[in-house]
């Protein structure tokens, strides 16, 4: 019975915490500010970076902060153009903007200098590596990867869960005690 307790304040707790994650996420897509928290999706970046890493960026910093040269910061920004997310490293500033470069790619962006009003942040040097595999399932269930088999899965799991919640919440109904005072279910006979 210990171990029972155990296991639903863990789940609970999971829950609390994953349901102020959602909220916090939701917050940040109605003023359409991006996420403070990103997976890479391409191995652009790499060693330095991989596929399905989980980085945090600071999204407050200003354009005269990021540090350039050939071990400048590794920013998040616009791909100019369009609303693509990109993480890339500054190495150089112009009038126009940054130029920036992926580690892994022999030249500098093609669409190089990146407006200063398209820079989203700048990675803190945190991150939550691909090995543990928490990129890559988010990477998956957004349909970024193996598509349409993550999405697939995400509505299976949440077809699941209204499943067990109904069928929860049916059991627990009919094992209520009825209202009725113990003793007046079967009157005496007189």
């Amino acid at each position: 019975m210990r171990l029972r307790s155990l296991v639903n304040t863990f789940l609970t707790s999971i829950l609390i915490i994953l349901f102020i994650i959602l909220v916090f996420m939701m917050s940040y897509g109605i003023t359409g500010r991006v996420v403070p928290v990103l997976v890479v999706k391409t191995g652009s970046m790499e060693p330095v970076l991989n596929v399905g890493d989980v980085i945090l960026i600071d999204d407050t910093v200003k354009p005269d902060e990021i540090k350039v040269g050939p071990d400048g910061d590794v920013i998040v920004f616009r791909k100019p153009g369009s609303r693509e997310l990109i993480v890339h490293r500054a190495i150089g500033k112009t009038a126009e903007g940054f130029i920036t470069k992926g580690d892994a790619n022999p030249g500098i962006d093609f669409w190089s200098p990146v407006p200063y009003e398209n820079l989203i942040g700048r990675w803190t040097g945190f991150k939550i590596p691909y090995w543990t595999g928490i990129g890559f399932l988010s990477l998956f269930l957004r349909g970024e990867i193996y598509p349409p088999y993550g999405r697939i899965v995400l509505v299976l799991l949440i077809v699941l869960n209204l499943y067990l919640i109904i069928r929860d919440f049916k059991s627990r109904k009919r094992s209520r005690p009825s209202s009725e005072p113990p003793g007046e279910e079967y009157p005496e006979d007189a």
